[in-house]
């Protein structure tokens, strides 16, 4: 099920140059983010080595997820990603068009601020503990765009990464619920 999460860009213009880069780190690894989602927010954290094997060799850079625009930009002729042990490094050069320049513009003037990720965690590729509401994402097994957004601040979640939450949820509560019963049985023993 393919995902969405945000993070931080900026600009650059080689000197001299006309050219319009934007440079940023997309993916960022081993640092909590609070998500909010359907079922309220959780804690969630994306490990080192997340994106060993992931497939990025087809990856568009959008504004706003809107995939009915020409992309800004496309691996691995327009853009460069690579994995740092900080996280995933993206370098893109957009098209000097009005959408490609507006987005340049907006980001240099700090209105745009942020990126978003679309992806997708294969089967066993997260772990949910329900004591400290953490989601830990070991696997990503493909990257499908890079968005700049307007509101980094508001990811949206999957239905995958909501039905990984409310199984460890229930199963929480039923083991909550038969160590209660337990308790109850052992008092009546005594």
């Amino acid at each position: 099920m393919k995902e969405i999460r945000t993070a931080e860009l900026r600009t650059e213009n080689p000197a001299g140059s006309s050219e319009l880069v934007l440079i940023g780190r997309p993916i960022v690894f081993d640092v909590p983010t609070t998500i909010g989602g359907a079922l309220g927010s959780y804690t969630e954290i994306i490990k080192r080595g997340a994106l060993d094997g992931a497939d990025l060799s087809d990856v568009r850079l959008l504004y706003a997820h809107d995939t009915s625009k020409v992309p800004l930009a496309r691996t691995p002729k327009t853009m460069q990603l690579s994995v740092t042990p900080a996280g995933l490094e993206l370098k893109a050069s957009l098209p000097n068009t009005t959408d490609g320049q507006s987005v340049y513009t907006a980001v240099q003037r700090g209105d745009l601020s942020g990126m978003s990720f679309a992806f997708k965690v294969p089967v066993a590729g997260d772990a949910f503990d329900a004591k400290t509401n953490t989601r830990t994402i070991n696997k990503i097994e493909k990257v499908y765009e890079i968005s700049v957004v307007t509101f980094p601040a508001y990811p949206q979640t999957s239905v995958e990464a909501r039905d990984a939450m409310t199984a460890a949820k229930e199963r929480a509560g039923q083991i909550a619920l038969a160590q209660e019963k337990i308790n109850q049985i052992m008092k009546r023993s005594v």
